[in-house]
């Protein structure tokens, strides 16, 4: 097994582990390849608790929706302009899913545009 899948799975609690074989297993199911992005990378790294779960899927997450319902997951919120759903799964974790999108500025302090991109670009508009 890899050294980073060794980790996270050492890192994750019980229900977290649980949270991402359902998600993955959802997404498999749909044909989209997702990623673990975001926060829990940073906490895994530097052994901070991990407190939520964010994913990134080439393609639409809120097509993830209905098999995530069907799967007893609680939708919270789903944002029809980035393509995201915000989730509650047993056990009090919480998880978004995301699109990969790239960002553009028109103008400084005027919010992005934001159109579908790889995951490779969308890991380099974020901090870390």
């Amino acid at each position: 097994m890899a050294d980073y899948i060794y980790t996270m799975e050492t890192r994750l609690s019980p229900d977290q582990q649980r949270a991402v074989n359902l998600v993955q297993d959802v997404s498999r199911a749909v044909g989209m390849n997702l990623y673990l992005t975001g926060g829990a990378i940073r906490d895994i790294i530097t052994g901070f608790p991990i407190r939520d779960l964010d994913f990134t899927v080439q393609g639409n997450a809120l097509k993830l929706q209905k098999e995530l319902e069907r799967a007893g997951v609680e939708i919270e919120g789903a944002d029809d302009d980035l393509k995201s759903l915000s989730l509650s799964f047993a056990g009090s974790v919480r998880a978004e899913i995301a699109m990969a999108r790239a960002e553009t500025y028109e103008k400084p302090g005027k919010p992005p545009v934001t159109a579908p991109a790889t995951i490779n670009e969308d890991l380099r508009r974020r901090d870390f």
